[in-house]
């Protein structure tokens, strides 16, 4: 009689399912599928025992002859062995040449096989929409050719270890090209050993009686005396070593058998085993036998493994969290929108899966960030806590939690022994906290003292519980009293913003409109009002395309805007390709011609920056009927639109309009006046691209001079540290002195505008085309200085950056730029890529570029 094998059970569902009738079975079909083969056969197979047949539940052992007759007579034939016989294939016998090992062979490809599709089934997201992730197969690879006996992928809950043991076990064993297709693997999630170790069997013991030896023989010492007849090397896989639901006294005795199975093959290094395993348990568990020379010795953890988070299975990269996405057909344009903190937090898988799962279905509701972030997260804690049989022991602990960080002020650390203060009825819903990855154990231990600090897992999720904390205290009404601790308890920071949003999210769904006013009348920074109001923004356009009534325009009353104006708000962190629609759609909300010019400006520097010609006309355009001659500020010695124009002109065809730069160079005159304090919009916009108009004129002397006119005419901007004004005229001045020779001075402004970029990071938040600039000029001060590996990796930054913010124009300049240094290095390679993407990035625009910078 011929046996089970991995390639007949593939065979067998297939042809299950092409006479079904569908390329492949679903849950939904097994109940049909069940009542088609009782009509065929006269003989009943349960819808149950068809979804374990298909991988839909867990199966603990290989199926009934009856079954697998049943299904094969289905098939119309006459029963298994008559199916296997002609099916199968000869090859594979005798390629092994050996009866005993291709029978453990055969048995374990089947378990394999069905743990594989019951993963697969499990899977958050379709399977065939997951990636492998070659850092793993690196790590398994290393470990397969060392000594070690046995490794372990360590990590929380929804880290995506299941998955990415199916795609190593596929690429190693069981796929058509598998790598190692001589070996024994054998695949199992825990439940279907665990209950037998806990009656007392061995994995020895157990993969003994798997083989039918008899005569007390043990498979490794059978191997071991017909060596000749071992084929490659035994793998046992172990998948949800942690998830058997069983008292943590058990959980020891489990992992007291594995170790005496690991230790145990000593003598016979070709059986490896391979577990997943969270870190929470692999902490409290596993890493007691650190202390013995004996674990390191047998357990490769590899080169990834962090000690003090129990993690040795990284993030996805960016670029495989991107595949993912691709894989559900999100928009690629949609994806380079996406800033780098949210495609930081996309890295987590669990996380990723919740943003896809969000987004299936026509439309993709939720492909902006900011609705997603909000959205994702609220579902994880939904899932994770309230919805947790023990949520209020969880919301015990995170209330302490917060109490010991006082909201967010002392740090993010709390000590594990303050926070459990030996409470045992805390102890298992503080060990769920962390093996759903909300809560995270950082052993901070010194020689001295034994100390464990427990920290949230991110930042995003101590906003969300401390906003949620304030809500609780008064009782879901945001009111001024509650706005007024925030404001009191918290300083101005990103983490104080994060709180704001989920507040601001919070009154949106409850229809808190006056909630909503509140909240932008508070004395908080101009960045903070910008990061709301753009969130504001993006929700109620989102609302609107869904063909709700409530739009962004109806929720503030008319007449708002102007003792609030939205001039004031917008800023910097709007000039991003991503934030046109965003931007067009505050446009409905201003009522000052100021605020419309600031948008409009916004708009037009964006286009300018991706080299959309195109679309800077009619930006232009558009200023155009905002600034009318007989508006001309009389303080002004060129109008906005004026220097939109000249600068659109000489990109565009070259020419430079005489009446326009006639008036450019006059500023001498109108800056020599009265000092002034705050610059109004239409100053601000005329100081920066003057500028820009003077660089593209290459006249670098007046440049300079006029940018200490600038501080001169307002003296209170030289302290204005977050200002990005300041900011601006400071690049401004550095390239100045940079093209005239005077590199030190040049290197000394670089340098100071490094450090306010660095020490303000909030305050520039997404400002980056700034700081592309300000790397593009220090790359440049480097290459004078002869410094040329320097100069070659800060351009190099700052083409990465201005990429990922479409930034065309600042390519461009970085790309010139590399073409000079390149030569000096003698990289010819590297110089011909820079003349591709340069050429690219010529023909990719209407603008003539051969003069630019």
């Amino acid at each position: 009689m011929i046996d089970l094998s991995y390639d007949f059970i593939i065979t067998l569902q297939n042809e299950v399912s092409r006479k079904f009738g569908v390329d492949s079975i679903t849950p939904s079909d097994c109940k049909r599928l069940s009542d088609l083969i009782r009509d065929e056969t006269a003989k009943a197979v349960s819808e149950t025992t068809l979804k374990r047949v298909f991988g839909f539940a867990t199966t603990k052992h290989s199926f009934s002859r009856y079954t697998l007759n049943t299904l094969a007579q289905y098939c119309q034939y006459k029963d298994w062995d008559d199916f296997q016989a002609q099916h199968y294939l000869q090859t594979d016998t005798a390629e092994l040449n050996d009866g005993k090992w291709l029978e453990l062979k055969n048995k374990a490809a089947t378990v394999s096989h069905y743990t594989i599709l019951t993963l697969k089934n499990r899977s958050g997201i379709p399977f065939s929409h997951t990636v492998p992730r070659p850092q793993i197969f690196a790590h398994t690879e290393r470990f397969l050719e060392s000594n070690y006996a046995a490794t372990a992928l360590i990590a929380p809950s929804g880290w995506g270890k299941s998955i990415a043991l199916v795609h190593m076990a596929e690429h190693f064993w069981f796929s058509k090209d598998a790598k190692y297709k001589k070996d024994i693997c054998w695949f199992i999630h825990a439940h279907a050993a665990g209950s037998l170790l806990l009656r007392g069997f061995s994995l020895a013991s157990w993969l003994d009686n798997q083989l039918n030896l008899g005569n007390g023989e043990n498979f490794r010492e059978y191997f071991a005396a017909h060596f000749d007849k071992v084929k490659g090397r035994l793998i046992l896989i172990i998948d949800g070593f942690d998830e058997i639901t069983i008292a943590a006294d058990k959980l020891k005795i489990l992992y007291t058998k594995l170790e005496e199975f690991v230790y145990s093959n000593d003598m016979f290094p070709w059986v490896k085993v391979i577990l997943s395993i969270r870190s929470s348990t692999w902490s409290e568990v596993f890493q007691h036998s650190l202390q013995y020379p004996a674990f390191r010795r047998y357990w490769y953890l590899g080169a990834e493994m962090d000690e003090e988070t129990n993690v040795n299975l990284p993030y996805l990269t960016e670029q495989e969290a991107k595949s993912v996405l691709y894989n559900h057909r999100i928009d690629p344009a949609t994806v380079r929108t996406f800033s780098e903190s949210f495609m930081q937090k996309l890295r987590y898988p669990y996380y990723l899966q919740l943003f896809c799962q969000l987004n299936t279905g026509p439309g993709q509701p939720f492909s902006n960030e900011h609705l997603s972030l909000f959205e994702i997260i609220s579902k994880f804690v939904q899932n994770k806590v309230f919805n947790s049989p023990t949520n209020n022991f969880k919301v015990r602990i995170i209330e302490k939690m917060l109490w010991l960080l006082d909201l967010g002020r002392t740090g993010q650390y709390a000590d594990k022994s303050e926070l459990l203060n030996k409470n045992i009825d805390l102890f298992s819903s503080y060990k769920e906290l962390l093996a759903d990855n909300i809560l995270v154990e950082e052993n901070l231990s010194q020689e001295v003292m034994f100390k464990v600090k427990v920290r949230f897992a991110h930042q995003f999720l101590l906003e969300y519980f401390t906003a949620m904390h304030y809500l609780r205290q008064s009782d879901d009404i945001i009111d001024d009293a509650m706005l007024q601790r925030v404001l009191k308890k918290l300083p101005a920071s990103s983490y104080r913003t994060g709180v704001l949003k989920w507040m601001l999210r919070y009154a949106i769904n409850t229809g808190q409109i006056q909630s909503i006013h509140k909240i932008f009348y508070l004395p908080l920074s101009n960045m903070e009002k910008s990061l709301l109001l753009e969130y504001l923004a993006v929700h109620y356009q989102h609302e609107h395309e869904e063909e709700k009534q409530i739009t962004l325009k109806s929720v503030f009353p008319q007449g708002y805007f102007r003792k609030l104006p939205l001039s004031n708000i917008i800023n910097d962190n709007f000039i991003h390709f991503g934030k046109k629609r965003v931007l067009s759609a505050l446009l409905e909300l201003t009522e000052a011609a100021d605020d419309k010019l600031k948008v409009r400006s916004i708009l037009f520097s964006t286009s300018l920056l991706q080299l959309d010609a195109e679309q800077c006309e009619l930006e232009v355009n558009s200023i155009k009927k905002l600034v009318s001659d007989n508006q001309k500020d009389q303080e002004l010695w060129v109008t906005p639109y004026e220097l939109y124009l000249f600068i659109y002109e000489y990109m565009k065809f070259g020419i430079i309009n005489e009446n326009i730069k006639d008036q450019i160079y006059n500023y001498a005159v109108y800056l020599s006046g009265p000092t002034r304090e705050t610059p109004s919009v239409s100053q601000e916009i005329v100081y920066r691209f003057t500028g820009m108009a003077f660089s593209v004129l290459s006249d670098y002397k007046n440049l300079f001079n006029y940018t200490k006119l600038v501080f001169k005419h307002h003296p209170q901007l030289v302290y204005q540290k977050t200002s990005t004004l300041r900011l601006s005229l400071l690049c401004w001045q550095a390239f100045s002195l940079l093209n005239t020779g005077n590199t030190a001075d040049a290197a000394k402004i670089c340098r100071h505008t490094e450090k306010l970029i660095r020490t303000y990071t909030f305050d520039f938040t997404n400002s980056r085309h700034l700081e592309v600039f300000q790397k593009l000029i220090l790359s440049d001060i480097h290459f004078h200085d002869g410094e040329f590996t320097k100069a070659m990796r800060t351009a190099e930054s700052a083409i990465d950056i201005s990429q990922k913010m479409d930034l065309k124009l600042l390519m461009l300049i970085g790309h010139k730029m590399l073409r000079k240094i390149y030569p000096e290095l003698s990289f010819e390679k590297q110089y011909n890529q820079t003349q591709l993407q340069i050429s690219l990035i010529t023909k990719s625009t209407s603008f003539k570029l051969s003069n630019i910078f």
